[in-house]
C-alpha cells in the first residue's frame, strides 16, 4: 500500500506524542513493505534532524473568507497537498488535533479525492478533552466542530484499543463497523537497574497541563510531603498551558506549593527518552492522573521501564493496565489519588509485586492497514453539507435571542381591534414579538385579500378537487405561510390543502397555525408522529384523486398543478408524475435529476419527494412506511410503485422549489445514505434478491452495450470473459447473432438501422462499437469496463489512442457538453481500424441526456446519470 500521513509533528522533526506515533508507525511499514510518505504542515525548523522517511513540508495556511481562521486555512493547505500529489495514496491518514483533515473531506469532489480513503487516527480530540473537563471556551469552539465534523466524514477512524473504539463511537456517533484498532507503536527503551531513592520519589511523568491532571497530582501529594521529610515530587516533562486562560501550568503549580515544601516540588523539563531509563531509576512510583487520553504513550513507557504506575479508572488504560500488570487505579478525585498514593508509598510489599508484575500485552499496531473503501459519494456530499452548515454557525454564531418567547404576547398583539393594530403598525415599537407580529400582519393582510376573493365566489370551496396539497408542519410555521401560498397562485383550478400539526412545540408555529384562515384549507392535528405519518394522516383525510406532499418550508411554482395532472392523466399507468427542482434559500441553482431507470432507483434515488402521485396508486401500496422517520420515506414509496407495477412520468421543468436552510431532514438522510440503502433492501427482499436483481440489471442497466451487425466477428465477442452485457444490433440480426445471445445468456435488443439509433436503444452504463473489432483479448471488454467505472473523468478507455476498438461512457454519447474529458488506455490486446473521435464524442444528442444550461439563467446542477456498473456488493 501507498499510505499518507498528514500531521504537524514528527519525531524528531518536530516533537509531539502524535509526531512519535506516526514516526514509529512509518518505519514499521515501510519495513513491511508499504511506500509511506509524511505531509507536515509547517515550517521546516533550521538543521532539521533527518526523518528517515520521505517528508514534505507544507506551507501553513492563509486565511481569507473561504478559510477565514488559521486552522481552517491550514486545513485547506494540508488538503491541497494531498490533492496535488502525482499519484493516488491507497491511504490518507490524518492527525485529529484542530480537524486537520477537515478540508480534504468537506471537499472531496470539487479536489478529486472522494476516491481516495481517507483515516483519521484518534490521537488526543480537543473536543474530548473538554467534555472530560466540562469545559466550553468560545474560542474553542470552531476548532472542536472541525473535529467532530472531520471524525464523521472519514472512512476509518483509528482508535488505540477497543475501549477507546467505544468512547469515540458514542461519542462522535461513528458507525461501529468505521473504526478500526491500531494501538500506537511503542519503542523499547533502554533499561537501568532501579535503585529507589531512600525516601518516597513520586514522578508525574509527561506534558503539564490541566486535562493531564498536574494540578490533582500536587495536591494530592502534599500530605505524602508533609508525612516524610525527605519525599520529592518530580514533574518530569514540557510546560503547558491552562486551556482557558493559555497562562503557564508550572508557574500555577509552583503558586500551590507551601513556602516549606517549594524545594521539594521539582519541575524538570523533558528528557530525551533514551535517558529515561536511567532518569526515573530512583522513582518509587509514577503517577498519571489525566483526565482524558486515548493511549497515554507516557504510562506504557514507564511500565516498560519496570515502575509500579497509579491510574484513574477511564476507558483509555482499562485493557492494558491492573494490578496483574503493576498498576493501581483510583476513582478520578483528588482525594481517593492521595489515599492510593499513600498505600502503596507505606507498603514496600506491594511496590516490590507491581514493579516484578507482567507488563501488558500488547497487539500489532499494523494491523489496521488494510484497504479502505471511500464512502459513497451521496453520503460525503450529505455529510460535507451537513459539515458546512456547522461549520459556518460556528464561525458566525448566531445573535443572542431571548431564551423564552412568550405566547400570551402573541396572543394580546393578535387579538388588538383592527383601529388599535393599524396604529401601533405604525409606530417605531421594537421587540421580537412585536417583529413576530408585523410578519404575521402582513401575512394576514394577503390573507383577508384572498378571503374576500372568495366571497366574492371568484374562488369557491370544493367538495371533490381534483388535487388535494398535503402540507405536514412540525415547528416550520415561518415559512408555511410562504408554502400556502404557492398553492394559491396556481393556475390549475381545483385544489384543497390539508395541513398537519404534526405536534409542534414551537410557540411562534402554534401561534401562526391558530391564525390560519384560508380558504380551502384545513388543519389536522396530532401528536407528533414524524414526517411520513403526517403525511399519510393529511392524505386519509385528503379528498382529491391526486395528491401533493409539499412539507411547510417548500414552494410550488405556479404551473406545478397544471403541468403535472396533464402529465397523469396522460399516462394512467403512471403513479406519480415528478419534475425538476429550483433551490433558494441558501443556494440558487436549478437541480436536474438523472433519467429515470427502475434498477438505478433501487441503488440511489435522484427523484425529489415532492411530486404529484395518484391516490389510487397511493392506497394500493399502503402509503408511506411510517418507519423511516430519518429520511428515505418517498425513495420508498417510489420502489413501492414500482414492485406493483405501477410506472412513473417526468415533466422535463423546474417547477417546485425547494428550500435549503441550515441542516435541513435532506441533508441528514444523505448523509447516512449507505445505512439508509440498506434498510430499502432489507424492506424489499425480493427486489434485491441477487438472482432478481442480476435479471433487473441485465434489463435495465447492463456494464456494456455491445453493438454489431452481421458481419461482425461473434467468435471474438463469444470468446470475452464479460459476462455484464448486451447485445444491441444494427440492421437485421442474422440466426447467428440470437445464438450467440443464448448461449452466453445475453440480452439481445434491437438497434433500428444506424448507429444513433443503436445508441439511443441502448441501455449499458459503456458502449462499444464492435463492428469494426478486427482482433480483441478474451478479456478486453472486463478491463476497459473497469478502467472506465474507476476514472470518472474519462469518457472512453481504448487500448490504443484514435483506433478501434473503444469502448465509450454513454452519457459522453448523447450529451456534447458531459463532464468526462480525458480518454483512459487499456493495456489488453485489441485492434481495429482508425477512428476520428469526434465522430462519436458528443454525436449522438439525446433530448433528455442533452440540456442546454443557459435556458435557466443560474446555476445548473445535473445529478451524473449513472450509478455504479458493477453488480453491487453492499447488499445484506
Amino acid at each position: 500500500m501507498y499510505i499518507v500521513f498528514v500531521g504537524t509533528e514528527l519525531d524528531p522533526v518536530r516533537p509531539g506524542g502524535a509526531g512519535t506515533v506516526v514516526a514509529r508507525l512509518a518505519s514499521q511499514l515501510g519495513e513491511a513493505g508499504h511506500r509511506v510518505e509524511v505531509l507536515i504542515v509547517g515550517s521546516p525548523p533550521e538543521a532539521a534532524p533527518p526523518a528517515g522517511i520521505p517528508v514534505t513540508w507544507i506551507e501553513p495556511g492563509v486565511p481569507d473568507r473561504a478559510a477565514p481562521t488559521q486552522h481552517l486555512a491550514d486545513a485547506r493547505a494540508a488538503a491541497e497537498a494531498v490533492a496535488g500529489l502525482p499519484q493516488r495514496p491507497d491511504l490518507v491518514e490524518f492527525e485529529d488535533f484542530h480537524g486537520l483533515g477537515l478540508w480534504a473531506l468537506m471537499r472531496r469532489g470539487m479536489l478529486a479525492l472522494d476516491q481516495t480513503p481517507i483515516a483519521i487516527r484518534a490521537h488526543g480530540p480537543l473536543d474530548l478533552v473538554l467534555t472530560r473537563l466540562g469545559s466550553d471556551p468560545d474560542h474553542l469552539r470552531l476548532m472542536r466542530t472541525m473535529e467532530r465534523e472531520a471524525y464523521r466524514m472519514a472512512d476509518a477512524v483509528i482508535a488505540p484499543s477497543p475501549a477507546m473504539a467505544e468512547v469515540l463511537i458514542a461519542h462522535f456517533g461513528l458507525e461501529p463497523d468505521r473504526v478500526r484498532i491500531g494501538q500506537p507503536p511503542l519503542a523499547e527503551l533502554v533499561r537501568s537497574p532501579r535503585i529507589p531513592a531512600p525516601a518516597p520519589e513520586i514522578v508525574g511523568y509527561g506534558r503539564l497541563g490541566e486535562e493531564k491532571g498536574s494540578e490533582g497530582l500536587l495536591l494530592a501529594s502534599l500530605p505524602l510531603l508533609e508525612a516524610y521529610d525527605q519525599a520529592i515530587v518530580r514533574f518530569v516533562g514540557p510546560d503547558g498551558w491552562d486551556v482557558e486562560t493559555g497562562a503557564s501550568v508550572s508557574e500555577h503549580l509552583r503558586s500551590l506549593v507551601p513556602e516549606h515544601l517549594q524545594e521539594r516540588v521539582r519541575f524538570e523539563g523533558p528528557i530525551d527518552r533514551s535517558e529515561l531509563g536511567a532518569q526515573l531509576a530512583s522513582a518509587w512510583l509514577a503517577v498519571f492522573p489525566t483526565r482524558f487520553e486515548t493511549f497515554c504513550y507516557a504510562a506504557h513507557e514507564c511500565r516498560s521501564l519496570g515502575l509500579p504506575i497509579i491510574v484513574p479508572q477511564h476507558p483509555e488504560f482499562r485493557p492494558f493496565f491492573g494490578y496483574r500488570t503493576g498498576a493501581r487505579f483510583y476513582d478520578g478525585t483528588t482525594e481517593d489519588l492521595g489515599r492510593v498514593i499513600g498505600e502503596v508509598v507505606s507498603d514496600p510489599g506491594m511496590r516490590e509485586a507491581m514493579a516484578r508484575a507482567p507488563l501488558p500485552s500488547y497487539s500489532d499496531p499494523l494491523e489496521p492497514y488494510y484497504p479502505v473503501v471511500p464512502r459513497h459519494r451521496r453520503t460525503q456530499s450529505g455529510l460535507a453539507t451537513a459539515a458546512l452548515r456547522r461549520i459556518e454557525a460556528a464561525t458566525n454564531p448566531p445573535a443572542a435571542v431571548p431564551p423564552v418567547r412568550f405566547e400570551w404576547a402573541d396572543r394580546l398583539l393578535d387579538g388588538l381591534p383592527e383601529a388599535v393594530a393599524d396604529r401601533l403598525a405604525a409606530t417605531a415599537v421594537d421587540s421580537p414579538a412585536f417583529r413576530r407580529w408585523r410578519r404575521r400582519r402582513a401575512a394576514g393582510s394577503w390573507e383577508r385579500e384572498t378571503m374576500q376573493a372568495t366571497w366574492r365566489g371568484s374562488l369557491p370551496e370544493l367538495s371533490d378537487p381534483v388535487v388535494s396539497i398535503v402540507i405536514p408542519c412540525f415547528n416550520q410555521g415561518q415559512f408555511l405561510h410562504d408554502a400556502i401560498r404557492s398553492v394559491f397562485r396556481q393556475s390549475f383550478p381545483s385544489w384543497e390543502i390539508v395541513i398537519v400539526d404534526d405536534g409542534s412545540t414551537d410557540p411562534a408555529t402554534r401561534a401562526v397555525l391558530r391564525s390560519l384562515h384560508y380558504p380551502r384549507t384545513r388543519i389536522i392535528r396530532q401528536r407528533n408522529r414524524g414526517l411520513p405519518a403526517a403525511r399519510n394522516a393529511g392524505m386519509t383525510a385528503a379528498r382529491g384523486r391526486y395528491l401533493v406532499p409539499l412539507d411547510a418550508d417548500d414552494e410550488l411554482t405556479a404551473p406545478f398543478l397544471a403541468a403535472t395532472v396533464e402529465a397523469l392523466d396522460r399516462n394512467p399507468e403512471a403513479a406519480f408524475a415528478h419534475t425538476w427542482t429550483r433551490l433558494f434559500g441558501n443556494q440558487d441553482l436549478i437541480w436536474i435529476d438523472r433519467p429515470y431507470n427502475p434498477y438505478q432507483l433501487l441503488l440511489s434515488t435522484s427523484v425529489v419527494g415532492c411530486a404529484l402521485i395518484r391516490t389510487e396508486a397511493w392506497r394500493s401500496v399502503g402509503g408511506y412506511d411510517t418507519s423511516r422517520r430519518q429520511g428515505n420515506e418517498d425513495w420508498d414509496l417510489w420502489i413501492r410503485f414500482f414492485e406493483a407495477g405501477w410506472d412513473q412520468v417526468e415533466v422535463p421543468r423546474a417547477l417546485f422549489r425547494y428550500r435549503q436552510h441550515g441542516i435541513s431532514m435532506s441533508v441528514s438522510t444523505e448523509a447516512r445514505f449507505e445505512e439508509a440503502r440498506l434498510e430499502i433492501a432489507r424492506s424489499h427482499p425480493a427486489l434485491y434478491d441477487r438472482t432478481a436483481l442480476r435479471e433487473m440489471k441485465a434489463r435495465w442497466y447492463p456494464w456494456v452495450s455491445v453493438v454489431i451487425d452481421d458481419r461482425s466477428d461473434l467468435s471474438l465477442l463469444e470468446a470475452q470473459t464479460l459476462d455484464d452485457l448486451e447485445i444491441v444490433t444494427v440492421g437485421p440480426a442474422n440466426p447467428a447473432i440470437g445464438e450467440v445471445s443464448g448461449r452466453r445468456g445475453w440480452p439481445l435488443r434491437p438497434g433500428g438501422r444506424t448507429l444513433a439509433s443503436a445508441v439511443h436503444a441502448a441501455h449499458g452504463k459503456f458502449l462499444i462499437d464492435w463492428r469494426p473489432v478486427e482482433e480483441a483479448g478474451n478479456e478486453l471488454l472486463e478491463e476497459l469496463a473497469a478502467l472506465l467505472e474507476d476514472d470518472l473523468d474519462a469518457y472512453a478507455a481504448g487500448v490504443e489512442s484514435g483506433r478501434h476498438p473503444m469502448l465509450w461512457r454513454r452519457w459522453s454519447l448523447l450529451d456534447p457538453a458531459a463532464g468526462p474529458d480525458r480518454l483512459a488506455k487499456a493495456g489488453t490486446r485489441g485492434s481495429g481500424p482508425v477512428l476520428k473521435e469526434s465522430d462519436y464524442l458528443g454525436a449522438f444528442p439525446h433530448t433528455r441526456w442533452a440540456i442546454d444550461e443557459r435556458q435557466f439563467h443560474r446555476p445548473v446542477h445535473r445529478v451524473r446519470p449513472e450509478t455504479e456498473g458493477r453488480f453491487p456488493d453492499w447488499l445484506p
